[in-house]
């Protein structure tokens, strides 16, 4: 008789982040790539909780019991895989974690389940069933950061997911690793500083292979790490054109990649929309400071003539920037909300600066003492970047929310977004990429609100300043603010 594993995405519900973005609601393809890497007489059945839940209300399962849960979970996923875990193992389930988050604190995670997979699983999964199926599964599974070359021919077994589902868009992967070390960034981390390249002939098979029209690239930043691996994603975007697989797709890169026309062709002719670039600042100081250093070596003044070359080649930009992070002020809400205003940038998303697990910022605002929501696992729910999490030290948390409330009255409000995929039609001169950067524009809006409602949920809470109380050697008294309007 067949063994039946149930694959398992937690989302808090009622939580509004980046999985909100219908336009790319995606699966998530580690599920996938676990399902495709376990032994054929396996069952599957898959719960991703951005659609249905996992328990209820009650924390009681809505499934029947299987032989074994596999969890993933990112840093802010964390207490509710916790709970679902819980909820498994009291049915006599044995619960396999992994992900990001179980990669960087397996000690923690391995209190929570049965056992804990840490790093990539090309080469080890096929060893843990191997273990369940004998009755000695171990505590920790140690994947490690496999040269991509074992993924050939390997693919996600992107149906299982799909057909329960009917996702439009799917991640694929093509790089691993960044050689950068921004201080917010957990991919060094969980993937390595090693830009690990999988063969790009077998990203077009693979490519060519799915039904899937729209595809996003998994990695964080495909282009950029030198001459080589520049030729590589030209060749990957140039074997697109050539083989005729047209897809509608994305990928995330810096503003480098805007000084490679031939490349920027390539990736229109392919069916590009546009690209998400992490500008995260416009102020040298704070750049300097998360150690972003291929912004720095563009230069901040190099900005608009980056933006405009990527325009010229009808492509979208995605500005994708940090609010709160060091020696940002008061002051850089307007500077910012000026900037994405007068370099047309089509797509604004953001993030709060947060410190995630095992980063250097984790570890230099923790030293400091500026980190408020400490009581893990539980406060990891707020490690979103859609929440404060720690004091700043160049203004008050009033001032960042009256910030947010700037750049939100400006770039998102009343008719601003339309002004705005007016102005993207202008500049790219491609309405189908305006449209899906306007699409996506609508649904960050509501993410937006979300945020703002968090702040001031924070605000009301008073647990920002608690902190302070606490800390401090001399009194301090919460300021008075004026209500914040959503």
């Amino acid at each position: 008789m067949s063994r039946k594993m149930m694959l398992i995405n937690p989302h808090k519900p009622g939580r509004h982040g980046e999985e909100s973005i219908t336009v790319i609601v995606q699966m998530p393809l580690n599920l996938a790539y676990v399902a495709a890497l376990t032994p054929g007489d396996w069952e599957f059945d898959v719960i991703d909780e951005n659609i249905e839940l996992a328990i209820n209300d009650n924390d009681e399962l809505t499934f029947k019991p299987v032989d074994l849960v596999c969890i993933t979970s990112v840093t802010y996923q964390s207490p509710r895989a916790y709970k679902i875990a819980a909820a498994c193992r009291k049915k006599g389930m044995t619960v396999i974690m992994g992900g990001i988050h179980a990669s960087v604190v397996p000690e923690e995670a391995a209190n929570y389940v049965d056992a804990v997979f840490v790093g990539e699983a090309e080469e080890v999964w096929p060893q843990v069933i191997k273990d369940f199926e004998a009755g000695k599964l171990k505590k920790v599974y140690q994947g490690g950061l496999p040269p991509l070359s074992l993924m050939k021919k390997v693919y996600p077994n992107r149906e299982l997911l799909k057909n329960k589902y009917n996702y439009k868009f799917s991640s694929i992967v093509t790089t691993k690793g960044c050689p950068n070390y921004c201080d917010f960034c957990s991919v060094p981390t969980f993937q390595g500083r090693k830009f690990r390249e999988r063969p790009y002939e077998d990203v077009l098979d693979e490519m060519a292979a799915t039904d899937y029209k729209g595809l996003m690239l998994a990695e964080d930043n495909f282009y950029g790490h030198g001459k080589k691996s520049n030729e590589r994603a030209r060749d990957l975007f140039k074997g697109m054109v050539e083989r005729g697989i047209h897809k509608d797709w994305l990928g995330f890169t810096a503003l480098n990649i805007s000084q490679d026309q031939e490349t920027l062709d390539y990736m229109a002719k392919s069916g590009n929309f546009g690209m998400l670039i992490g500008i995260e600042s416009t102020n040298e100081a704070v750049l300097e400071k998360m150690n972003k250093r291929v912004n720095l070596k563009l230069g901040t003044d190099s900005y608009f003539d980056c933006i405009q070359k990527i325009h010229n080649a009808g492509l979208v930009v995605w500005g994708s920037v940090v609010f709160g992070a060091d020696g940002d002020d008061k002051d850089s809400f307007k500077r910012m909300t000026e900037f994405i205003l007068e370099n047309n940038i089509d797509i604004l998303t953001f993030g709060i600066n947060c410190p995630f697990p095992k980063t250097q910022l984790y570890a230099r605002l923790d030293s400091e003492k500026r980190i408020f929501r400490k009581n893990y696992p539980e406060d990891w729910q707020y490690y979103d970047t859609a929440h404060v999490v720690h004091r700043f030290v160049d203004m008050s948390l009033e001032n960042f929310i009256e910030g947010m409330q700037y750049v939100y009255d400006h770039i998102y409000a009343g008719d601003n977004l339309r002004t705005r995929f007016r102005n993207s039609i202008k500049t790219t001169k491609n309405p189908r990429n305006s449209m899906f950067a306007f699409r996506v524009g609508s649904d960050w809006k509501q993410v937006f609100e979300q945020v703002l409602q968090n702040l001031k949920e924070l605000y009301d809470s008073g647990d920002y300043y608690q902190d302070w109380y606490k800390s401090s050697a001399v009194p301090v008294s919460k300021p008075v603010m004026e209500t914040v309007t959503t």
